[in-house]
């Protein structure tokens, strides 16, 4: 699967568990999980390159496992997830 697919179904992903993604810039900080008010939200820095925004929405949501339990996830971004 294409990266650019990759990060799409992680956003997704995201998403559907009630994390929002926002992608800003950050100096030279890559970003994480953070929580804004009520809310929780991935910063991303926008000038990450590809492998790295996908590396790092994968880093946060596999920690997130306990609500990914009962959410369908595609094998290849479970396998990425490490939720095996």
């Amino acid at each position: 699967m294409r990266r650019e697919l990759v990060l799409q179904e992680l956003e997704e992903l995201a998403g559907r568990i009630g994390i929002e993604i926002r992608y800003e810039r950050m100096g030279t900080l890559s970003g994480g999980l953070c929580r804004i008010h009520d809310g929780r939200v991935i910063l991303i820095n926008k000038h990450l390159s590809m492998a790295s925004k996908v590396e790092l929405l994968a880093i946060e949501l596999s920690r997130e496992r306990e609500k990914l339990e009962n959410v369908y996830i595609l094998p290849e971004i479970r396998e990425l997830l490490d939720l095996s």
